[in-house]
This record gives structure tokens, sequence and C-alpha cells, in this order.
């Protein structure tokens, strides 16, 4: 659906409130200029319902989806804009089956629809027409094949020590870059984050799931959280929330960057729209 070039949407905060553009919103955030040149840049981004679904079974199966009831377009607009300033999108390859199997849109495809603005956008910045794709995974099950012709931009596979060698070496036969994300039986977030950066991805934006978000909270390095929380509750018993793995101890702060309301999507109810920046004194060790 071609977005609304006119939407608008109310700063809560910081003060004073004040309507800005839904359109370009996100690129104002300056992502790329926002991080420690010396370090990388991780970002996420994900909607959930009031009572915090951010996925749902789908009925009469065991696949998730976001919940049809909080997407919408004005959202995805702006997830748009968070990709479009990346240098690579951080996946799963969970997610890469599910756009094989016809059960997701794909990972991120600037160049073309309603959000090709975007494509303009990164060639005006000296950026490649798509970031690079990166996937954690550590049993490197990965639907290669039925991807070769559908990634425009290079893959990069990130595992450990303990992943399967046969395909590891059959990753390598295709062509793909297999980095080193730890030596146990999970990637680990810190050395996932350096793998990225000793190839020049420094602005790392993560369209994974609770798995991965834990996984970046637990190392200290997630950077920044949007979450676009639509005003709609849902019940249900089998739902996703943000984070999956074990209690975080100390618990992972987050602080208040931004807030908005948009009071279009979803129908009926709205939505806020708020970006957190992690406390950096309550990072793990």
């Amino acid at each position: 659906m071609q977005p609304d070039r006119q939407a608008s949407v109310t700063r809560l905060f910081p003060l004073p409130a004040q309507t800005a553009p839904l359109e370009g919103l996100y690129l104002g955030h300056d992502i790329r200029a926002a991080g420690d040149t010396s370090a990388a840049f991780v970002y996420t981004n994900f909607i959930s319902s009031l009572d915090g679904h951010i996925s749902e079974v789908e009925p009469g199966g065991k696949r998730r989806r976001v919940p049809q009831a909080i997407a919408n377009d004005r959202d995805w607009r702006l997830y748009m804009e968070l990709a479009a300033q990346a240098d690579v999108v951080l996946t799963s390859a969970r997610h890469l089956r599910a756009i094989v199997d016809g059960r997701h849109t794909e990972l991120v495809d600037i160049g073309h629809g309603p959000h090709a603005d975007l494509a303009d956008w990164r060639r005006a910045r000296g950026l490649a027409a798509q970031p690079a794709i990166a996937v954690m995974s550590t049993r490197l099950d990965l639907p290669i094949a039925a991807l070769r012709d559908r990634l425009a931009t290079p893959l990069r596979v990130v595992t450990t020590s303990t992943a399967p060698e046969r395909r590891v070496a059959a990753l390598q036969a295709e062509g793909i870059e297999v980095l080193h994300g730890g030596d146990g039986d999970s990637v680990d977030g810190r050395l996932l984050v350096q793998a990225l950066g000793g190839c020049g991805l420094r602005c790392i934006y993560s369209i994974a799931g609770p798995r991965v978000l834990h996984t970046l909270l637990a190392a200290g390095v997630l950077n920044r959280l949007y979450l676009s929380l639509a005003q709609v509750l849902l019940g249900g018993e089998r739902y996703d929330t943000l984070t999956h793995g074990p209690v975080f101890t100390p618990p992972a702060r987050m602080q208040l960057h931004q807030l908005y309301l948009d009071p279009a999507a979803p129908p009926g109810g709205g939505q806020l729209l708020a970006c957190f920046e992690t406390r950096r004194e309550s990072r793990p060790d």
C-alpha cells in the first residue's frame, strides 16, 4: 500500500510536544551518526500489543507471524527507514526459511515499491543500494539454494566453533563468508558484533526475534530499541514477547529517548512510537 505522504504524529517526549511528519521521522534520528566511531552501533525494532504480543501462532498451525490486528503500513514505513540506515541487517535462519516458504515478506527491498525514495537516501550518502545481510545460526540449516536468486546483497553467517563442519563447508562453497561468533552452543553477542565490525559493518540493525534480542542484551551490545506499541489488547496464551532466554542479572534497564503518538494506526486504537537507549551502567560484564 502506498504510504500517506501527509501523515503526521505528535512528539510527546522530549518536551515541548510538537507535530512531526511520519515520513522521514526515523531518518531524522540519524542513526549512522549516533554511535561512537570506534565501535559498532546496534539497534532493533519491534511492534507489540499492549499485552506484550510481538507474534502469534497462526490459526491451525505452529508457525508464528506478527499479529494481524497490530500490523500496519505506517509502522512498516518506519521499519524501512531503520533498515535504510544500516550497513547490515541481522536476522535468523527461521526468518530466512519463512521467506522461502512464503510466510514472510522479504528482509529488505529498499529500491522498489512505495519506499523507493529510501534508495535515493542511501545513494546520496554513498551507501550500497541495499544493506548487507547477516544470519546468526548455530545449526546452519539455511535454505541457501532457494535464496540464491532472492538475495541482492552479500550474505554473511555468524556461527560458533561447534557448527557442523559439513554445513560450514557447503556455505563457503557457495561463496558465503562464515564468521566466528563463539566457542559454545550459542553465538556470543559481543563476538558477533566484533566479527561484523571487522567486515566494516558498523551500523547493525537486528530484525530477528526474541532470542536474538536476548543475545544482544545479555552481551551488553544493544544500543537502541525501537518499539511501536499498538494500543490494542489481544489476549490468548500462545504468543511471543520481546525476549526469550535466562533472567537478566541485573535487569537490562532502558531509558526513554523519543516518544511519539500516532493516532491513525492500527485503526480505532493508534500506537505509541517509542525509542529507548540502553543505560550503559546497567550492562552485564
